[in-house]
């Protein structure tokens, strides 16, 4: 008896499209990574992609709006990954520290580093700085959303639980950015322990 053959599924072009987009998107930030954006070209990302530059351009208008989506792309992961790791952690263990510790291993990643090589260009770049803003402002309210499930009752009772995440989320960009306290070195634990002490004393029950 003959064996069954398999019949091929074919992909509708709506599941094609998405997988050509994604295959865009993950070789923007690869490239973004390796070259940084001021070497970055859409010849080379549709390369990596392997796709013709004109196909690039029936799903991104601009350069711009490909970065922000690539920015776009990668943020979920980042979060997703930020909270498995805090989920790791023993259940004994200190929440507010290991917060801390994930949001600065977050930061260390070449790619998230990559994206914020984006924003920092930006301050020059008009239109580089409208594609990232219309990125920024719901990646900014999903990351307070995230804080407020993890520490709930902190943010059911603190009126500025807000101001506190964006304090500590800043503290961390910046460190990130201007290189500093890296493992390696003592000052790198001592920033993170400030800050998870600035968090507990900001969290503490109001009296």
């Amino acid at each position: 008896m003959a064996a069954p053959v398999a019949l091929a599924v074919r992909r509708t072009q709506a599941e094609r499209r998405e997988t050509t987009r994604r295959k865009l998107l993950d070789a923007t930030l690869e490239a973004l990574v390796e070259q940084g954006y001021a070497r970055l070209t859409t010849v080379e990302v549709a390369k990596r992609a392997g796709v013709s530059q004109g196909a690039l351009f029936t799903h991104f208008d601009t350069k711009e709006e490909l970065l922000a989506v690539a920015v776009e792309h990668l943020f979920p992961r980042i979060i997703q990954d930020f909270l498995a790791g805090v989920g790791a952690r023993p259940s004994g263990k200190d929440r507010v520290e290991a917060v801390v510790d994930m949001l600065w291993a977050a930061y260390q990643r070449p790619e998230l580093q990559a994206a914020i090589e984006l924003y920092v260009a930006a301050r020059t770049d008009p239109e580089l700085q409208k594609a990232l803003a219309a990125v920024d402002g719901p990646h900014r309210k999903n990351l307070h959303r995230v804080a407020r499930e993890l520490f709930p009752d902190v943010a059911a009772t603190h009126a500025d639980f807000d101001d506190v995440v964006e304090l500590a989320l800043d503290a961390v960009q910046g460190a990130a950015v201007g290189g500093t306290a890296r493992p390696t070195d003592p000052a790198h634990r001592r920033m993170l322990d400030t800050l998870a002490r600035f968090l507990r004393v900001s969290f503490a029950p109001k009296a």
